[in-house]
């Protein structure tokens, strides 16, 4: 059970971790974007020792990790997106940190008005939350966790988990749509 909160805390950090270094990155504060990954890739390090150590089947610590992956990709380049868009660093981190915040947690957020969302609305905000997205992947059953599940009536509806390979390609998505944003960005700003 340690590996699961191990695996559960380390994708909490990168729904923070990951926007600010991306941030970082537009910015070129390359110190921080540095300290970023080398925070990042110890802790996924550790992440996959520990899940290897606990007799967790290869291909789930694989699908894992690339969603995790894909995941801290994707957040990493909404934040250079904002960094790249607004003029102020601090800015550009509140805004970055504020969206994934909310579409990692705004399903959660609602409590009992989620429950008459529609399962389609509520089965692509859960794809959209990495949190849910990667515990998906390692299989494991997050919404009927005690905490969640006594305060979201989503655990107590109808819905389905995303695959891992459909979150993985969504997130690889947002990652080429955002920077497709930065590169824009980065020409308005040239033309200035």
């Amino acid at each position: 059970m340690s590996v699961v909160y191990a695996l559960l805390w380390e994708t909490t950090a990168l729904v923070v971790i990951a926007p600010l270094a991306g941030v970082a990155l537009a910015v070129r504060d390359f110190r921080g974007l540095r300290r970023a990954a080398i925070v990042l890739a110890l802790v996924a390090g550790v992440s996959m020792v520990a899940a290897m150590s606990a007799r967790v089947p290869w291909q789930t610590v694989v699908a894992t990790h690339l969603t995790l992956g894909t995941a801290a990709i994707a957040l990493a380049v909404f934040g250079a997106l904002c960094g790249s868009t607004f003029r102020d660093p601090l800015d550009a981190a509140a805004c970055s940190v504020a969206v994934v915040l909310i579409a990692t947690c705004g399903l959660f957020a609602l409590g009992s008005l989620s429950a008459d969302l529609p399962t389609g609305l509520v089965n692509a905000a859960l794809l959209a939350n990495p949190i849910v997205a990667v515990a998906s992947a390692a299989d494991i059953d997050l919404l009927r966790f005690e905490f969640l599940y006594q305060i979201s009536p989503i655990a107590h509806g109808r819905f389905d988990y995303p695959a891992w390979y459909l979150a993985a390609a969504c997130f690889s998505l947002v990652s080429l749509m955002a920077a497709a944003g930065v590169v824009r960005a980065r020409r308005f700003e040239g033309l200035r």
